[in-house]
């Protein structure tokens, strides 16, 4: 997959995203996006478990990323490991996580450097009636969501030292 089919890919994934549920209000700035065992609310995550997974589901040494925001880093996923399937369960090697995070970074900067007028040209055919403050909620979020990436690099880099694995759990 090249640089423009991936974009578009993103593209679509941000038209989900845009109008998802994770909302900035009544969360604390100064939390982890990478949430642990214990953070966690509903069924709707997406683990990552350092390692390959031979034990059951919901480990305490994983962490958890919230389906929203999952949402958007789907392509960079996709695009570094072509088999993966969102609800899915797949042993990710070295190599493929490497891609991943190049995919990564690139969302991270399309994000952070979107100017507000294509931003609100790419909102307004989805959300007529509500651009503005679909707008707002997006630039608050995509803050968040390039912390959400540094936290994830990060912590991929972290288990790559130790393991050849990183296993994806689409729960």
């Amino acid at each position: 997959m090249g640089v423009v089919e991936f974009i578009e890919e993103l593209k679509g994934s941000l038209e989900c995203g845009i109008g998802c549920s994770y909302k900035t209000q009544g969360r604390n700035p100064n939390l982890n996006h990478l949430l642990g065992l214990n953070q966690l609310v509903n069924k709707n995550y997406h683990e990552l478990f350092p390692g390959v997974l031979r034990k059951a589901y919901r480990n305490a040494e994983s962490v958890y990323i919230e389906d929203d925001l999952f949402v958007l880093l789907r392509p960079a996923i996709k695009n570094g490991y072509e088999p993966f399937e969102s609800f899915d369960r797949f042993e990710i090697s070295r190599e493929y996580w490497n891609q991943i995070k190049s995919g990564l970074v690139l969302i991270r900067e399309y994000l952070l450097n979107q100017k507000k007028t294509e931003l609100t040209e790419y909102i307004q055919p989805y959300f007529m009636t509500q651009t503005e403050s679909f707008l707002n909620s997006y630039l608050e979020n995509r803050v968040l969501i390039g912390e959400l990436i540094n936290e994830m690099i990060y912590w991929i880099e972290k288990q790559l030292i130790e393991n050849e694995f990183i296993t994806f759990i689409g729960l």
